[in-house]
């Protein structure tokens, strides 16, 4: 029989293909050196070698190291978003609160190393510029925890009494405070019982008195 088929040739990917690629791969050789060694001592030439790509462009992708640190600063929020809370919308009020503070919570031990707790630390010390860039990322965490809270309001189920930025800057805290505790020593707390008792602790404190009953009620 004649052979008509011929061997498929490869699909040569598009110039914006291309460019997305090189940006993502070096975002991530950004991120690891950043988690290892700070962003202080890591430079344009290390995340070239690490991704593969030339100082030159690297350089070209990100104009600066400094611009290239606010990129990982949004990165590691972005990841935390995609991969933590990817059906945070199907939840509201209370339980949205509790099921943020224990996936955040665990995400975090899930990880030896973290990139925005070293740019955390590295914005109060080593690089005061991104400092405006951390507080934006400390923002718009309050923020949504504060909707959270403020669905829990409207739905009866958290006491209307709260301060809701309170809170939520409490909540925030509170997170962030753990998080830097297992990352500077793994054995600080153990992560199921920390878990059980945030979620005792924020129900107890943020519960409306009647929440309990009018669940029932309407099931």
């Amino acid at each position: 029989m004649e052979r008509t088929a011929t061997a498929a040739r490869p699909v040569r990917r598009t110039q914006r293909e291309r460019r997305e690629t090189s940006y993502r791969r070096m975002l991530a050789a950004a991120v690891k050196l950043i988690e290892r060694q700070g962003s202080s001592r890591t430079t344009l030439a290390q995340i070239g070698e690490l991704s593969g790509y030339s100082y030159g462009l690297v350089s070209h992708r990100f104009g600066s190291k400094e611009a290239l640190v606010r990129a990982v600063t949004r990165e590691a929020q972005a990841s935390f978003a995609r991969h933590e809370m990817a059906d945070a919308d199907r939840h509201r009020g209370l339980q949205a609160v509790l099921i943020l503070v224990e996936r955040y919570l665990r995400a975090v031990v899930a990880r030896s190393r973290n990139a925005l707790y070293v740019l955390i630390g590295e914005a109060l010390g080593a690089m005061p510029e991104i400092r405006r860039e951390i507080s934006a990322a400390d923002a718009n965490f309050r923020s949504g925890v504060r909707k959270s809270l403020e669905q829990g309001i409207a739905l009866g189920e958290i006491r209307p009494d709260i301060d809701a930025d309170a809170q939520a800057a409490m909540i925030v805290a509170t997170l962030r405070g753990l998080a830097i505790q297992h990352l500077v020593d793994a054995s600080a707390f153990d992560p199921d019982a920390m878990c059980r008792e945030l979620r005792v602790s924020l129900t107890r404190s943020l519960a409306a008195p009647d929440a309990g009953t009018r669940k029932r009620r309407d099931a």
